[in-house]
């Protein structure tokens, strides 16, 4: 919190109240994220009365509290790199509030609008919606193509991971329901809650895999899911406050040290191997990182040398990064993440024919982006407790939906723990490949791969097909609803 408090010192207080509505609507956003995904981790504990639900949302609160802590950045830092942040911070401070807030507004929007419904829709879908939609009518506006505003290579990626994950929880679900249907043959495990009439409740076994299994994708969810939020709450940061937080401004001398020798071994390696290195990018395999033009920010291919040493060169020396002015800190920032892309790009070259090389690429290029991709805890904190709150506000409507609405009859208790448990396993590997996922489309999935599996069982057609709607229109509609809101708000803060 020093450099936020130092920060808030230092800046008018017209700053300090934009900066403060920018971060309270950005934690609405994880609130209402915990009204969709993280419900999806209780429904079943809820639904089928294994727990109380007053403990099933602190339950909830506490997992998805240590899986943000123990998630990483990866997934946090592919959302920041959806936006090109060198555009935000070269625009005048109004242009990069209004692009912030078109994006917040269009988010809340839709996740706010489809929870009144009790429609699991994905809130990974309206924040990238939201951000493609400001980025490429930025570019429109100011006279870009739609390749130099957009990070595209990386949306497709997003897009894939989101496509994928649901139709992989649903197919482990599926089979795995299958399996268990011909071991287990003792009928109180397939029972559903209307069914119950003594206890009202599971078994202890089934009781104990439908909490462990939720409890589980409480802490995957906030793995992956509270992520979105801390990339979310980042732009914001970088973007109103660059001078504070284009690096990591806590950083110790020897991690500074880290960094500036990572660099010059970078930019050594691609003196030794310039002639490798040119022919790689005159033949087009090597490419550049942004394509801005007009000045606002550019990594030229062809520098990439000079650049990475400007890394080396400006942290010479170095003890802190408050040593340096707020403009060196922005041309280390953009340097960093124009020679990061670079070398990553050269890494998968040498996979093939070195991989020693690559080896040593890899093991250089950690420290040096460390500088740029780091959070700080306050942050992580917060959307933990966002996501919590959000949960215990409005679980209810999405509960309903997940145990009652998507099979064509209610789930039992084994296709509960099933779809709980394949959820969880499909978003922690999704966490761990660094892909953004809806905890909704998984788990509405995996519930569907169940009763799909169930002889007797089946789908609501109905139900499915708003949740595929709702999966088909989420990203168009809030990148339209953000354009118009970017749009109008450009225009009256002329």
């Amino acid at each position: 919190m020093s450099v936020l408090w130092e920060a808030l010192n230092n800046i008018n207080t017209i700053t300090i109240g934009l900066l403060l509505l920018s971060l309270g609507i950005a934690l609405f956003y994880e609130m209402i994220n915990g009204f969709h995904d993280t419900a999806n981790a209780v429904a079943m504990i809820i639904y089928t009365n294994s727990m109380q639900a007053k403990y099933s949302v602190i339950m909830s609160g506490i997992m998805n509290f240590l899986g943000v802590i123990a998630g990483g950045i990866g997934v946090a830092y592919v959302i920041v790199h959806l936006l090109p942040l060198d555009i935000i911070v070269a625009s005048n401070q109004s242009a990069t509030l209004v692009m912030i807030y078109s994006l917040l507004i269009s988010a809340v929007i839709w996740n706010f609008g489809t929870w009144l419904f009790g429609l699991p829709v994905s809130s990974s879908h309206s924040l990238i919606g939201s951000i493609i939609g400001v980025s490429a009518t930025f570019g429109v506006m100011h006279g870009f193509e739609l390749s130099q505003s957009v990070n595209w290579k990386l949306v497709y990626g997003i897009l894939t991971a989101l496509a994928l994950s649901p139709i992989i929880g649903f197919g482990f679900a599926f089979f795995l329901m299958k399996a268990i249907k011909k071991v287990v043959h003792n009928p109180k495990f397939f029972k559903t809650p209307d069914a119950e009439v003594k206890r009202k409740r599971p078994n202890f076994w089934m009781r104990l895999g439908i909490i462990a299994t939720g409890a589980g994708v409480s802490f995957a969810h906030g793995s992956n899911d509270g992520q979105k939020g801390i990339g979310l709450i980042m732009i914001i940061l970088i973007g109103i406050l660059p001078s504070y937080y284009a690096l990591d401004m806590k950083s110790h001398e020897y991690t500074i040290k880290q960094t500036r020798d990572s660099a010059a071994n970078l930019a050594k390696f691609y003196a030794e191997n310039n002639e490798t290195l040119t022919k790689l990018v005159n033949d087009k395999h090597l490419i550049s990182a942004l394509k801005i033009k007009n000045t606002i920010a550019e990594c030229n291919v062809n520098q990439e040398y000079e650049t990475t040493a400007l890394v080396a060169s400006k942290l010479s020396g170095i003890k802190s990064y408050s040593e340096l002015s707020p403009k060196d800190r922005w041309s280390i920032h953009t340097a960093i993440l124009c020679s990061d892309n670079f070398f990553a790009q050269v890494e998968k070259t040498y996979a093939i024919s070195d991989k020693d090389k690559a080896g040593y690429i890899s093991a250089q290029r950690k420290p040096m982006i460390s500088a740029t991709e780091y959070v700080p805890y306050w942050v992580i904190i917060a959307v933990a407790f966002a996501i919590s709150i959000g949960t215990i506000i409005g679980y209810k409507r999405i509960v309903l939906t997940i145990g009652e609405k998507i099979g064509s009859q209610p789930i039992n208790y084994m296709q509960g723990t099933i779809a709980q448990a394949m959820s969880m396993v499909t978003i922690l590997l999704a966490n761990f490949a660094h892909a953004p996922v809806s905890t909704t489309h998984i788990v509405s999935s995996a519930v569907a791969g169940t009763m799909v599996a169930d002889p007797e069982g089946g789908v609501q057609k109905s139900t499915i097909t708003n949740i595929l709607l709702s999966w088909l229109f989420t990203l168009p509609v809030t990148a339209l609803l953000s354009s118009a809101i970017y749009f109008c708000l450009s225009f009256i803060s002329k």
